[in-house]
């Protein structure tokens, strides 16, 4: 990152991708895309006979338009519930919570 602008780089399938970007930007990641997939044998052995099909890459740049942000909603305070009232306990998780 050097002054407003900052340089991504991603993962694509056949490469990498690199693009930059001016000012503040939000970036999201799936869980877990990190964590290598290992194929089965079945896949290996299917993988062998397709054909690859090579795509040139495109010469036109990314623009990007920022349409709006907001802060998460701020977190509820925690109830503190007696250990010897558990009916207390029981009817929020029911009513408040409605896992039971």
């Amino acid at each position: 990152m050097s002054g407003n602008q900052a340089a991504l780089s991603c993962d694509v399938q056949g490469g990498s991708e690199n693009i930059t970007v001016d000012g503040p930007f939000v970036l999201s990641a799936a869980k877990g895309m990190a964590e290598q997939r290992i194929p089965n044998m079945r896949g290996i052995m299917q993988a062998r006979t397709k054909a690859l099909d090579v795509v040139p890459a495109s010469s036109s740049s990314a623009h990007t338009n920022v349409v709006g942000y907001e802060l998460p909603p701020a977190k509820a305070e925690c109830k503190f519930i007696d250990p010897e009232n558990a009916g207390e306990l029981i009817q929020l998780l029911q009513d408040e919570a409605k896992v039971l």
